[in-house]
């Protein structure tokens, strides 16, 4: 399902297999953090998309929110500048080393809602990158947007993996101006790791940046319910180390 484009890759941003190992190593989807954001972002889909909706997850690595969205009923693919191993249930709709304007234009055309989880924060020129998407989607009407949140904890982690910047509603509602976008929706969330990630960073403790596959699986499960509930009841601009975002196409586009 490629077809032939000029190349649009942002260069230098897509991962390499270290990277993806070190982010992402067999029974990494069972951690609490996964956990908790699949949760999150599955209410989200279900909250402003129908499940007649096409969706792409653009950097999707190994597809795990890919078969996540399609075991809840969402035509759901994912494509990622990246060459990672992808989990078996989600090959035929994942497409690595793959620029979302590349993709058969079938799908193109068919595409209503992008997922961009973590993904704009490696991204310099941001606003071009999403101009670029509209222009390669014409269906698109739809962005669902998460971030690492909070400038006052960047930290190693940021650096280790090239972040440009870590969002808050300000740069955020920025992002939304400069791109012609309506934000429908926002919440931060992770709310309860915010504290302790900003007392590690006031206290000059570097952050570990792999992350481990759960040796007991069952409490990062109710860690991750734990999470979701939190961001269920907590008002939305309590400060955590996430951000979670829908926005809309502006009718000026």
């Amino acid at each position: 399902m490629i077809d032939s484009a000029p190349d649009r890759r942002q260069i230098g941003s897509e991962f390499s297999h270290d990277e993806f190992d070190e982010l992402f190593p067999p029974g990494y989807e069972r951690h609490y953090w996964h956990c908790a954001r699949s949760a999150i972002v599955k209410s989200y889909a279900h909250t402003f998309c129908g499940l007649g909706d096409t969706l792409l997850e653009i950097g999707t690595a190994r597809g795990h929110y890919v078969r996540v969205l399609r075991k809840a009923g969402f035509d759901a693919y994912g494509c990622d500048l990246g060459d990672p191993w992808v989990h078996e249930e989600a090959r035929p709709f994942v497409f690595p080393q793959t620029d979302f304007a590349e993709l058969d234009k079938d799908l193109r055309n068919r595409v209503t809602t992008v997922l961009l989880l973590d993904v704009l924060e490696h991204v310099e020129q941001p606003v071009k990158f999403i101009e670029a998407m509209f222009r390669a989607l014409p269906s698109l009407r739809l962005l669902i947007i998460t971030l690492p949140a909070r400038q006052e904890i960047w930290s190693n982690f940021d650096e280790h993996y090239r972040h440009f910047l870590r969002y808050d509603v300000n740069e955020l509602r920025k992002l939304a101006l400069r791109s012609r976008l309506s934000i429908r929706s926002y919440s931060y969330f992770f709310h309860a790791l915010y504290v302790p990630t900003l007392f590690l960073k006031k206290m000059g403790i570097k952050r570990m940046t792999t992350f481990r596959a759960p040796k007991a699986a069952w409490i990062d499960e109710l860690l991750g319910i734990a999470f979701w509930v939190e961001s269920r009841i907590l008002p939305k601009n309590v400060y955590g180390t996430s951000l979670i975002s829908v926005c809309s196409k502006d009718s000026s586009i």
